[in-house]
């Protein structure tokens, strides 16, 4: 029988833990190995927030420094929607070693475009049918409400989406952006009403690592691991379902960041705008 990815890990873990594994393999860990703490690679998947989040906030590097991961995928694109985010994934699950956590931050470039009701949920859908019952913790989009209140609107449906997604997938968190961030002084979105100046993206980076440290830290606590000289017993539970908890304030430092593929400039780009 095949466990899944997370419980896999914990019971490697676990044997790790009883010294039934040779010193030397322990000794010869890699990136995305199991780690003691029963994690192995986090995935970032997402647009070009990450992606301007990553250059100006050091985004991925913050998230390695974290130690809770053996190691740290970040899979960022200027433009990317949702919707094509579903065969990122998927290509990303198999190619990536031991996956344990999933962050998805996308939807930004699919509700420029989409107006259909039904949309949201469908592509949330076919994204969590990729992430193979690992948890995901999925970053709400958002707008400027003064610049795109129209882009806004159909950004709150697809949040609303989500939150009601996580009955369907108890393996769903979600982690609100578009709750937290209240644009002010520097920190503000640019003249497109989509990306950020370098002040909010390193905002947006800091908010980003205390919700996936969060997150991180509440799978591993989720897992009960007890083991014997006999037998190695493993009991998970779910990552608690529920929306994280919106401080009041937007931060002022950022933290770090890993590989993008392009950074994102604080001038408008030609309309429409692509996250």
């Amino acid at each position: 029988m095949r466990l899944p990815l997370p419980l896999r890990g914990a019971v490697l873990a676990a044997i790790a833990s009883t010294g039934i594994l040779s010193a030397p393999a322990l000794v010869s860990a890699r990136a995305g190995d199991i780690n003691a703490q029963g994690q192995g690679t986090l995935l970032f998947i997402g647009d070009s927030l990450t992606v301007g989040a990553d250059a100006f906030g050091a985004l991925a590097t913050n998230l390695r420094r974290s130690g809770l991961w053996s190691a740290v995928v970040m899979d960022a694109k200027v433009g990317r929607k949702a919707s094509q985010g579903v065969t990122t994934l998927a290509d990303r699950m198999e190619t990536t070693r031991n996956p344990t956590a999933i962050v998805i931050a996308l939807g930004t470039n699919d509700m420029i475009s989409q107006r259909s009701t039904s949309y949201p949920a469908d592509v949330i859908d076919r994204v969590m049918n990729e992430s193979l019952g690992v948890p995901v913790l999925w970053v709400t989009p958002t707008f400027s409400a003064t610049i795109r209140p129209d882009w806004r609107q159909r950004a709150a449906r697809f949040n609303r989406a989500l939150r009601a997604a996580r009955t369907e997938w108890p393996n769903l968190t979600v982690a609100d952006w578009a709750g937290y961030f209240s644009p002010k002084g520097g920190s503000r979105f640019i003249a497109d009403g989509v990306h950020l100046t370098v002040t909010a993206y390193k905002a947006r980076a800091s908010w980003t690592v205390r919700e996936t440290t969060a997150f991180g830290r509440a799978i591993i606590a989720a897992t009960t691991t007890t083991t014997s000289t006999t037998t190695t017993t493993t009991t998970t539970s779910s990552v608690p379902s529920s929306t994280t908890v919106v401080p009041t304030s937007s931060p002022t430092s950022a933290p770090s960041s890993s590989v993008a593929t392009s950074a994102p400039t604080t001038t408008a780009p030609p309309s429409p705008p692509t996250s």
